[in-house]
């Protein structure tokens, strides 16, 4: 309740006098967290670069006008059907393990001509299919503070997620955790340079040991017509425990391509080596990774999509190797309008194969499969 209740401060702050109302359109998802706050894509999710679905799921929005200032509102609601279920299987019981329900609303001013821009959201998901025990809190609040003034761009970001929450992506969040960012770029034409500081809380709910990660991570991103390149580096130190405690540093360096051949066709693969360091043991884990990306739209009203990514880690401490191989397809597609709104179709299947050991026949596959019908502009 106080994190709710200073969200709601921190937007009324920023604002003052009501003089009008509107309804418009918006071009973004609020459950898609902004750019700047990937500084941990690694432990918020298992794949990174999860594709954006060209279509938006059911929401509503409004726009409330405050003088002089403005804040819109945006309002999300979305509902997916596990594969195999009936449609008429949908209840009101938030535990059915068919249906998964997103929930989430943002509130957004800007300030001095877009130098100056708040942000504060709130979103509850249960889209895992598998029911929300006693001991999860599936939401998310956060709060962001960014702008740009002439060529450089600027935020801060506290964002608060509970055990159980998953974004409309299939992100899931094991354990509460709590993100700090602080982050500054400068455009320099030919690339845009970019520094980001974070700092990431989070508690083990099986072992009840918390930890703590800071981050410093530079980019430096390049974008042209047709392609684009960034080149990432980042080092970080990790604590776990509180009395006898277990740190670790690690030192990763990546790259990710975009290339589009033609209008409707894009490939984007991305390369990554992570060494890690135990202070306690003194061991070295190496991890590469790789994954790629196929995006393809041969008609204006389907949309292809495919991705896979495989990462292999190779420690001094046999113990501490790993691999994990996670897959993805899916479909989007438009199949016409219904009361004046646009309906959508999506078809998603993934596949990951996680092993503690690859020298161990240990294995852990998973297929998943998802239906979802979304309305669009209703």
């Amino acid at each position: 309740m106080t994190k709710t209740l200073s969200i709601l401060l921190f937007v009324a702050c920023l604002c003052s006098q009501t003089v009008g109302a509107e309804t418009f359109s918006l071009d973004s998802d609020p459950a898609d967290f902004p750019g700047p706050t990937s500084l941990f894509p690694a432990a918020y999710a298992p794949l990174e670069g999860v594709p954006r679905d060209f279509a938006q799921p059911v929401k509503q929005t409004f726009s409330l006008t405050l003088w002089p200032k403005v804040v819109e509102m945006k309002a999300l609601y979305m509902e997916k059907r596990a594969e195999g279920a009936a449609p008429t299987e949908a209840s009101s019981n938030p535990n059915d393990t068919n249906w998964g329900r997103y929930l989430g609303i943002t509130a957004t001013t800007s300030q001095f001509s877009g130098k100056l821009i708040g942000e504060g959201e709130l979103a509850y998901s249960t889209l895992g299919f598998a029911g929300v025990t006693d001991q999860q809190r599936p939401m998310m609040a956060r709060m962001t503070l960014r702008g740009n003034w002439d060529n450089v761009g600027y935020g801060v970001l506290h964002r608060s997620l509970g055990s159980g929450f998953i974004s409309t992506a299939g992100a899931k969040i094991a354990n509460d955790r709590d993100e700090n960012e602080l982050w500054g770029e400068y455009d320099f034409k030919i690339f845009r340079l970019r520094g980001t500081l974070g700092e990431l809380r989070e508690m083990n709910s099986d072992t009840n040991q918390p930890s703590l990660t800071r981050t410093a991570a530079t980019s430096v991103d390049f974008a042209r017509s047709g392609w684009s390149a960034l080149l990432s580096s980042s080092i970080s130190t990790s604590a776990l425990g509180n009395i006898h405690l277990q740190e670790s540093h690690a030192l990763t360096n990546g790259v990710t391509l975009a290339y589009r051949p033609a209008s409707f066709f894009s490939i984007e693969p991305n390369l990554s080596f992570k060494q890690e360091w135990d202070q306690t043991t003194g061991a070295k884990t190496d991890t590469p990774s790789a994954g790629f990306l196929l995006s393809c739209t041969p008609w204006s009203n389907l949309q292809l999509t495919g991705r896979a990514s495989y990462s292999r880690g190779i420690s001094e401490d046999s113990v501490r190797d790993a691999s994990a191989l996670n897959t993805l397809a899916s479909l989007n597609w438009k199949i016409g309008k219904s009361l004046g709104t646009d309906q959508y179709l999506s078809l998603q299947v993934e596949y990951r194969n996680q092993r503690a050991n690859p020298t161990v026949s240990n294995s852990s596959p998973n297929i998943t499969g998802m239906v979802q019908l979304k309305l669009l502009d209703f």
